[in-house]
């Protein structure tokens, strides 16, 4: 309905199918069979044999008959509920391997794909969730952005990229579909009175995140094609495809420098927008001004506190006279398959234009006459506990985080429920800034879009003694407005058990304060960096395991913290921070040795280098010690035993397990030169934690 299926795509189902049935005899690896299905949306979940299924939605926009479709198909193939996620798209979780398919050639019929979901590819365009109906915008993108996805997608070259490539549309200034902070970033621009847009490229999240170059004041609108396609042949010819964590277009924006980047974009450019084809079309849409739909769908006049304060925060006037759209806050994002079936059979009589997917993991609906809003009340109470939460806590975002995703360290769900529990509980006027935004990631990667946010977190791994703790990184004052576009900046950290405590309080001096200001990020520059370091601070002291246990079990878990059993080598980002606390505590240990003259002080000192040393990368081998004398056995055994580590070592590793303070002072330099080894094995892993000799040999982590 709102992008073209290729014609191609029923046929690499086919191929993909013929791929999966041999991998399940046997006769086609796991790896391989991982490079062909992610490119098709379809993603391994931590419970193995489990998949998920992306399924691509251009700026979130689905008929209801889609909405039930996607609900039935997952009530057949996948879990309980289809989830809403950040970027426009839904998801089917809980597949198994044997369904993919059959789920695959079941969205066919209702013009949907999980083509491009994942991988190097041309991802799910994202559109202003409000673009269309907004009273401030410039003019609705979602016909050019509709028609440019489907152009994209029918083209070989879309599939097979160095890294994957993001585009955007905003439907005016207030950028609100972050076009700044994708690949490629399109606003809506009035020129002489002609639509165009202003053009962002190589912005984006993630490893080293940056906000996007300004690449064009302004091009018309059927020249975004060829833009399009002249920024994707440089990123094609150009892109780094030997280092992922290096390979998204912001990187080669930087490697080949500005000048260089413009100048083989304008080479592109000038050979594309000369074609036959180079202009596009919009896609056409038929005009929605008013309906009477609302007059067969009323009920008696609702007066209720509950309805009223649900009107105030979730109902907003449409540019279209008589016409409303409505937040329909779905938790965490998900949306049981029966509660989506409910809600699109509800939609259907207000047409196909009546529902969009948003960022903050909602459903917004759309063209909804004022009659009606007692009736849509009815249904989205029943369907979310949100419905009578305040805003700020309808939009707040979290991504799912190591509950299923392989990448996760911390689960960011648990804490965000947590967290809106808290808030709820209190006396804070949260209504006064609906517009206030919380976003968690369950890792450094910024699939809960916390770089967006007001206030943003993200999972880390911190340890007590041998104990590890879920933990999250503070970062706050991001802004997204054409202009003023900036991250978040990271302000300091704070317990996963803290979270909610500490997020109360950050609301509570802010609601004191923002008179004063013009916007959070403001007041982030002016003295909330300290006010946020200072309440962090009351929270610092994490109690001992055995004093407080709850501090190392993360929200929602059964059992203590652990990256063990993670998929280690698709958990880098999280072990790197274990890794770092290690290796730092070693140069910290190395500047108080030069303090010390005594021996029992110098012995002391020097244990501490050698429990760091041997203790740093086991995580690298699934291992997670719980004693000294585990870490001593357990590097012993996987690294100075394999070979990882010269067997010089042994004599000083094994003074330190046996505690024998004169042998390690005697040994001094040994202990220095292990430190030393054990960095320079670190420094010599690639980016799936693998050393040198199993990178060769293609070998991960046991």
């Amino acid at each position: 309905m709102f992008y073209k299926i290729p014609e191609n795509l029923i046929a690499e189902i086919d191929d993909l199918e013929a791929l999966i049935v041999r991998h399940l005899r046997g006769e086609v690896d796991a790896s391989t069979l991982k490079v062909r299905r992610v490119p098709f949306g379809c993603y391994e979940q931590r419970r193995d044999g489990s998949y998920m299924l992306r399924v691509r939605t251009t700026g979130g926009a689905v008929t209801p008959a889609q909405l039930r479709g996607l609900a039935q198909i997952s009530k057949r193939y996948g879990a309980k509920a289809i989830h809403v996620t950040t970027r426009q798209e839904f998801q089917i979780h809980d597949v198994d391997l044997t369904n993919v398919i059959p789920g695959m050639r079941a969205l066919l019929p209702l013009g949907l794909s999980s083509r491009g979901g994942g991988g190097n590819t041309v991802r799910n365009v994202i559109v202003s969730p409000e673009a269309g109906i907004s009273k401030d915008e410039v003019f609705d993108p979602s016909p050019w952005a509709f028609a440019l996805a489907s152009r994209l997608i029918a083209e070989p070259d879309s599939w097979n990229l160095p890294r994957k490539f993001k585009i955007s549309f905003s439907n005016s200034p207030a950028d609100t579909a972050y076009a700044q902070f994708n690949d490629l970033g399109f606003i809506s621009t009035l020129r002489d009175g002609s639509e165009g847009f202003k053009v962002y490229v190589a912005g984006g999240l993630g490893t080293k995140p940056a906000v996007g170059h300004l690449l064009h004041d302004f091009v018309p609108a059927e020249d975004i094609y060829a833009v399009t396609t002249a920024v994707k042949r440089l990123f094609d010819r150009h892109g780094n495809r030997k280092n992922r964590n290096a390979a998204r277009l912001r990187f080669l924006w930087s490697s080949l420098g500005e000048e260089r980047f413009r100048k083989i974009y304008e080479a592109e450019l000038e050979q594309v927008i000369g074609l036959p084809d180079g202009k596009m079309a919009p896609y056409v849409l038929a005009t929605v001004e008013h309906s009477d739909v609302g007059h067969k769908l009323a009920v008696a006049e609702n007066t209720s506190a509950e309805f009223v304060a649900w009107r105030k925060r979730y109902v907003f006037a449409q540019r279209q006279a008589g016409l409303f759209s409505v937040v329909v806050p779905a938790a965490l994002g998900n949306i049981s398959n029966e509660d989506a079936i409910r809600l699109a059979n509800f939609l259907e009589p207000f047409g196909p234009y009546s529902v969009r997917a948003a960022f903050g993991q909602n459903l917004r609906l759309r063209n909804i006459p004022e009659a009606a809003l007692g009736a849509v009340y009815e249904v989205v109470a029943d369907i979310t506990a949100l419905a009578d939460a305040p805003l700020v806590l309808g939009n707040a975002v979290s991504c799912t985080g190591a509950d299923t995703c392989k990448l996760g360290i911390c689960l960011p769900k648990g804490a965000l429920t947590a967290t809106e529990e808290k808030l709820r509980s209190t006396d804070l006027d949260l209504d006064s800034i609906p517009e206030f935004q919380i976003n968690l990631s369950g890792c450094p990667n910024s699939c809960g879009q916390h770089l967006f946010a007001d206030l943003g977190f993200y999972g880390q791994a911190q340890r007590k003694g041998q104990q590890m703790y879920p933990a999250y990184a503070v970062v706050a004052g991001g802004e997204h407005a054409d202009g003023k576009a900036r991250l978040a900046k990271p302000i300091d950290t704070i317990s996963a058990r803290d979270l909610p405590e500490f997020t109360r309080d950050v609301l509570e001096v802010w609601l004191e304060k923002r008179y004063r200001f013009s916007s959070f990020a403001d007041y982030v520059d002016a003295e909330g960096k300290d006010d946020i370091r200072s309440i962090a601070g009351k929270f610092r002291e994490v109690p001992e395991f055995h004093v407080d246990a709850s501090y190392y079990t993360d929200w929602g878990a059964s059992r203590a913290f652990t990256l063990v059993g993670r998929g280690l080598g698709e958990c880098s980002a999280g072990l790197f921070d274990l890794i770092g606390i290690d290796l730092k505590a070693i140069e910290e240990q190395r500047k108080r040795l030069a303090a010390f003259v005594t021996p029992n002080d110098r012995a002391d000192v020097l244990f501490k280098i050698v429990l760091s040393a041997s203790r740093a990368l086991l995580v690298t081998r699934g291992i997670e010690a719980s004693s000294d004398e585990a870490v001593f056995e357990g590097f012993l055994r996987q690294f100075i035993g394999a070979g990882l580590i010269d067997r010089r070592f042994t004599p000083v590793v094994d003074a330190a397990r046996l505690k024998e303070p004169d042998e390690l002072v005697r040994r001094e330099s040994e202990a220095l030169d292990l430190a030393d080894s054990v960095k320079d094995l670190y420094a010599s892993m690639d980016n799936s934690l693998r050393f040198p000799a199993e990178t060769a040999a293609g070998m991960r982590p046991a």
